[in-house]
């Protein structure tokens, strides 16, 4: 319970800063010397609070010492599948965001019960976006000219602690398994970071 009251303050605080975010020209020139140019115009379609969020997540990562260009990338762009909400005509704004952080404290599985996938079915479908956003922001990276390890750390920031994993060894995966570490250490660094902010 303990930590689901830790979560919960965290939940809050970030949400009292989405309320009263900004993002300085001088933060948007950053992220247009780290994005493809399609990445950026993407980035700057994000709602104003997300796009603080994810330069709070570059600037942890930064901090930390990580200087990786596609971990950057990732930062900037981990959220950027929440974009469908909108497209669909739907506000997927803090007070939304907060309400399902809060469905997924207190009861965990009711959201995946609740989602459904057709854009059409308002609220619903935000919590579709919710869940699958990481998926979602992965292909809109790949078309945006991400590279393929920005688009997979995109794809599985969300995965809970050995779902990447097990990605990455499977047996179709060709990847040398110095790569697959290489990749599970940027991962759990923008995990990191994203859960710092």
């Amino acid at each position: 319970m303990q930590g689901t009251a830790r979560r919960i303050t965290r939940r809050i605080r970030q949400f009292v800063r989405g309320v009263t975010a900004s993002v300085s020209a001088e933060e948007l020139q950053r992220a247009a010397q780290i994005l493809p140019p399609a990445g950026l115009t993407r980035f700057q379609q994000m709602p104003v609070d997300a796009q603080r969020h994810s330069l709070n997540v570059l600037i942890s990562l930064q901090g930390a010492g990580w200087d990786d260009a596609d971990l950057a990338a990732a930062a900037l762009l981990h959220d950027v599948g929440k974009l469908a909400a909108a497209k669909a005509g739907l506000a997927f704004n803090a007070w939304v965001r907060t309400a399902l952080v809060l469905m997924d404290a207190f009861a965990p599985g009711l959201a995946a019960r609740l989602c459904v996938e057709d854009a059409r079915g308002g609220w619903r479908y935000l919590v579709h976006v919710h869940l699958t956003h990481a998926r979602i922001g992965a292909r809109l990276a790949e078309a945006d000219g991400c590279s393929p390890l920005t688009c997979w750390l995109i794809a599985h920031h969300q995965d809970k602690a050995g779902q990447a994993d097990v990605v990455l060894n499977s047996s179709g995966n060709p990847a040398p398994q110095w790569a697959a570490e290489g990749r599970m250490r940027l991962l759990t660094a923008l995990q990191w970071a994203d859960n710092q902010n």
